[in-house]
Parts: C-alpha cells; structure tokens; sequence
C-alpha cells in the first residue's frame, strides 16, 4: 500500500508566512468558529440556529521570565489546529478543537502543552469579547455568562435564560479576573512549568439552561481523552 504524505501528516506552515485574521475554519454539527494563526476562535456561533456566543476569544501565553512566547509554527488536522511557540528554555503547544459525536458537542476547547527546562512560571491571559451585555458572575472559579438570566433557583443557585455560557480551566482557579464591563471578560491564570504539563480551557453553551452548561463542563473535563 503506497502511504500519500498529504493524507497521513498534517499540513505544518511558518507562523511568519501565514496572513493576520481569521484563516481556518473549525465545526461540529452544534457550533462552528473562525480560527486565526495564533489559534484563537472568533465568532463562535451555533450553525442553525445563527446565535452568535461570543465576537473573539484571545489566549496570549506569557513567559513571566521572558515575555510573551514567539510563534513558530501552525499545523492544521481535520478536527483541530495547533500553534508551536517558545522561547529559551521553553515551548508550548497550543490547541483548539471542538468535540465531535460526543453528547456535548456544543462546547470548543484549548489545551496547552507546556515543556519547560527547570521551573518556569507561566501567565496565560484570556480576553473575551461577547459581542453584547451579558451578566457575568464567577461561580466555583469558574465565568458564567448569561443573556437576561432569571432568579436564580435551588440548591446550586442556579439560573435559566435565553443562552448560558461557562468558561474555565476544571483544575484551577483565575488569579485575577475582570468583569465589570458586561460586553467583555479577562481572565489571567498562572502555571508552574516542570518538565510536562497540560492546561485545558473549555467553552460550554447552552440555550436550554445553566444546568446544561455544565453538565456539558463536567463531562469535558478529560479534554486530553477527547
């Protein structure tokens, strides 16, 4: 059997060579998002229903020893894309994807992969823009984002409303967290690099209700399975 190189290997391009903006195209069957060269979604949507979740989303990775982390090189697979970025003594692989034919399609996630030589601090910085007002709280460490919202109800204080977002990493807390302006948020995680570490991110969206959202969430957690 002759092995076509095309076909097996992912396509891998000079992040210099590659143009500033959207140039990628991500989907499932429950949203679908823009991708740039630094692998950041932008307007994360719902496909048949046309229901916008968020304008863009910016993760900038940040040596707190060098500064930020120079890309290298981008690869794209069929269901993600990648950006390799480093500086001395340190690399990180940055994915985005988005679940297929799981019960939680409605969700995309990052997951870093940091190598580093000795102990090195990291500080990742999150800036979403939603694109409209949204009320935003932080619940567990983790952001909810909710279109009118109502009381909030039960055990869990939880609420309906017309569309719930939820954002975080499953394993940690932000450091510092801005979110008095309702059409954006920012979130700024640190990480201690030893050798390997993986840090996931995840996005969830529900139009049913904030009980959905993390259900979705929590069945996620695993994103390096998924």
């Amino acid at each position: 059997m002759t092995i076509t190189p095309i076909l097996d290997q992912p396509q891998s391009i000079d992040y210099a060579d590659l143009p500033v903006g959207p140039l990628h195209r991500l989907a499932n069957p429950e949203l679908s998002c823009s991708v740039d060269a630094a692998c950041n979604p932008q307007t994360i949507r719902w496909p048949w229903g046309g229901g916008a979740y968020a304008q863009s989303m910016t993760l900038r990775v940040v040596d707190i020893q060098d500064g930020e982390l120079t890309p290298l090189a981008v690869r794209f697979f069929p269901g993600h894309q990648e950006v390799i970025a480093g500086s001395e003594g340190v690399i990180v692989t940055k994915r985005l994807g988005l679940p297929y034919k799981t019960t939680d399609d409605r969700a995309l996630f990052w997951l870093l992969e940091c190598q580093a030589e000795g102990d090195r601090v990291l500080r990742l910085e999150i800036d979403i823009d939603w694109g409209e007002p949204l009320s935003q709280r932080i619940v567990d460490g983790l952001l909810v984002a909710q279109r009118n919202p109502t009381p909030a109800r039960g055990l869990y204080q939880q609420s309906n409303a017309e569309s719930t977002r939820i954002f975080g990493n499953p394993h940690g807390r932000p450091d510092q967290v801005e979110i008095d302006d309702p059409t954006r948020a920012r979130l700024t995680y640190h990480v201690l690099v030893n050798g390997i570490v993986e840090v996931p991110l995840i996005f969830t969206v529900s139009d049913v209700g904030e009980q959905l959202a993390w259900s979705s969430f929590l069945a996620l957690r695993e994103v390096e399975e998924i």
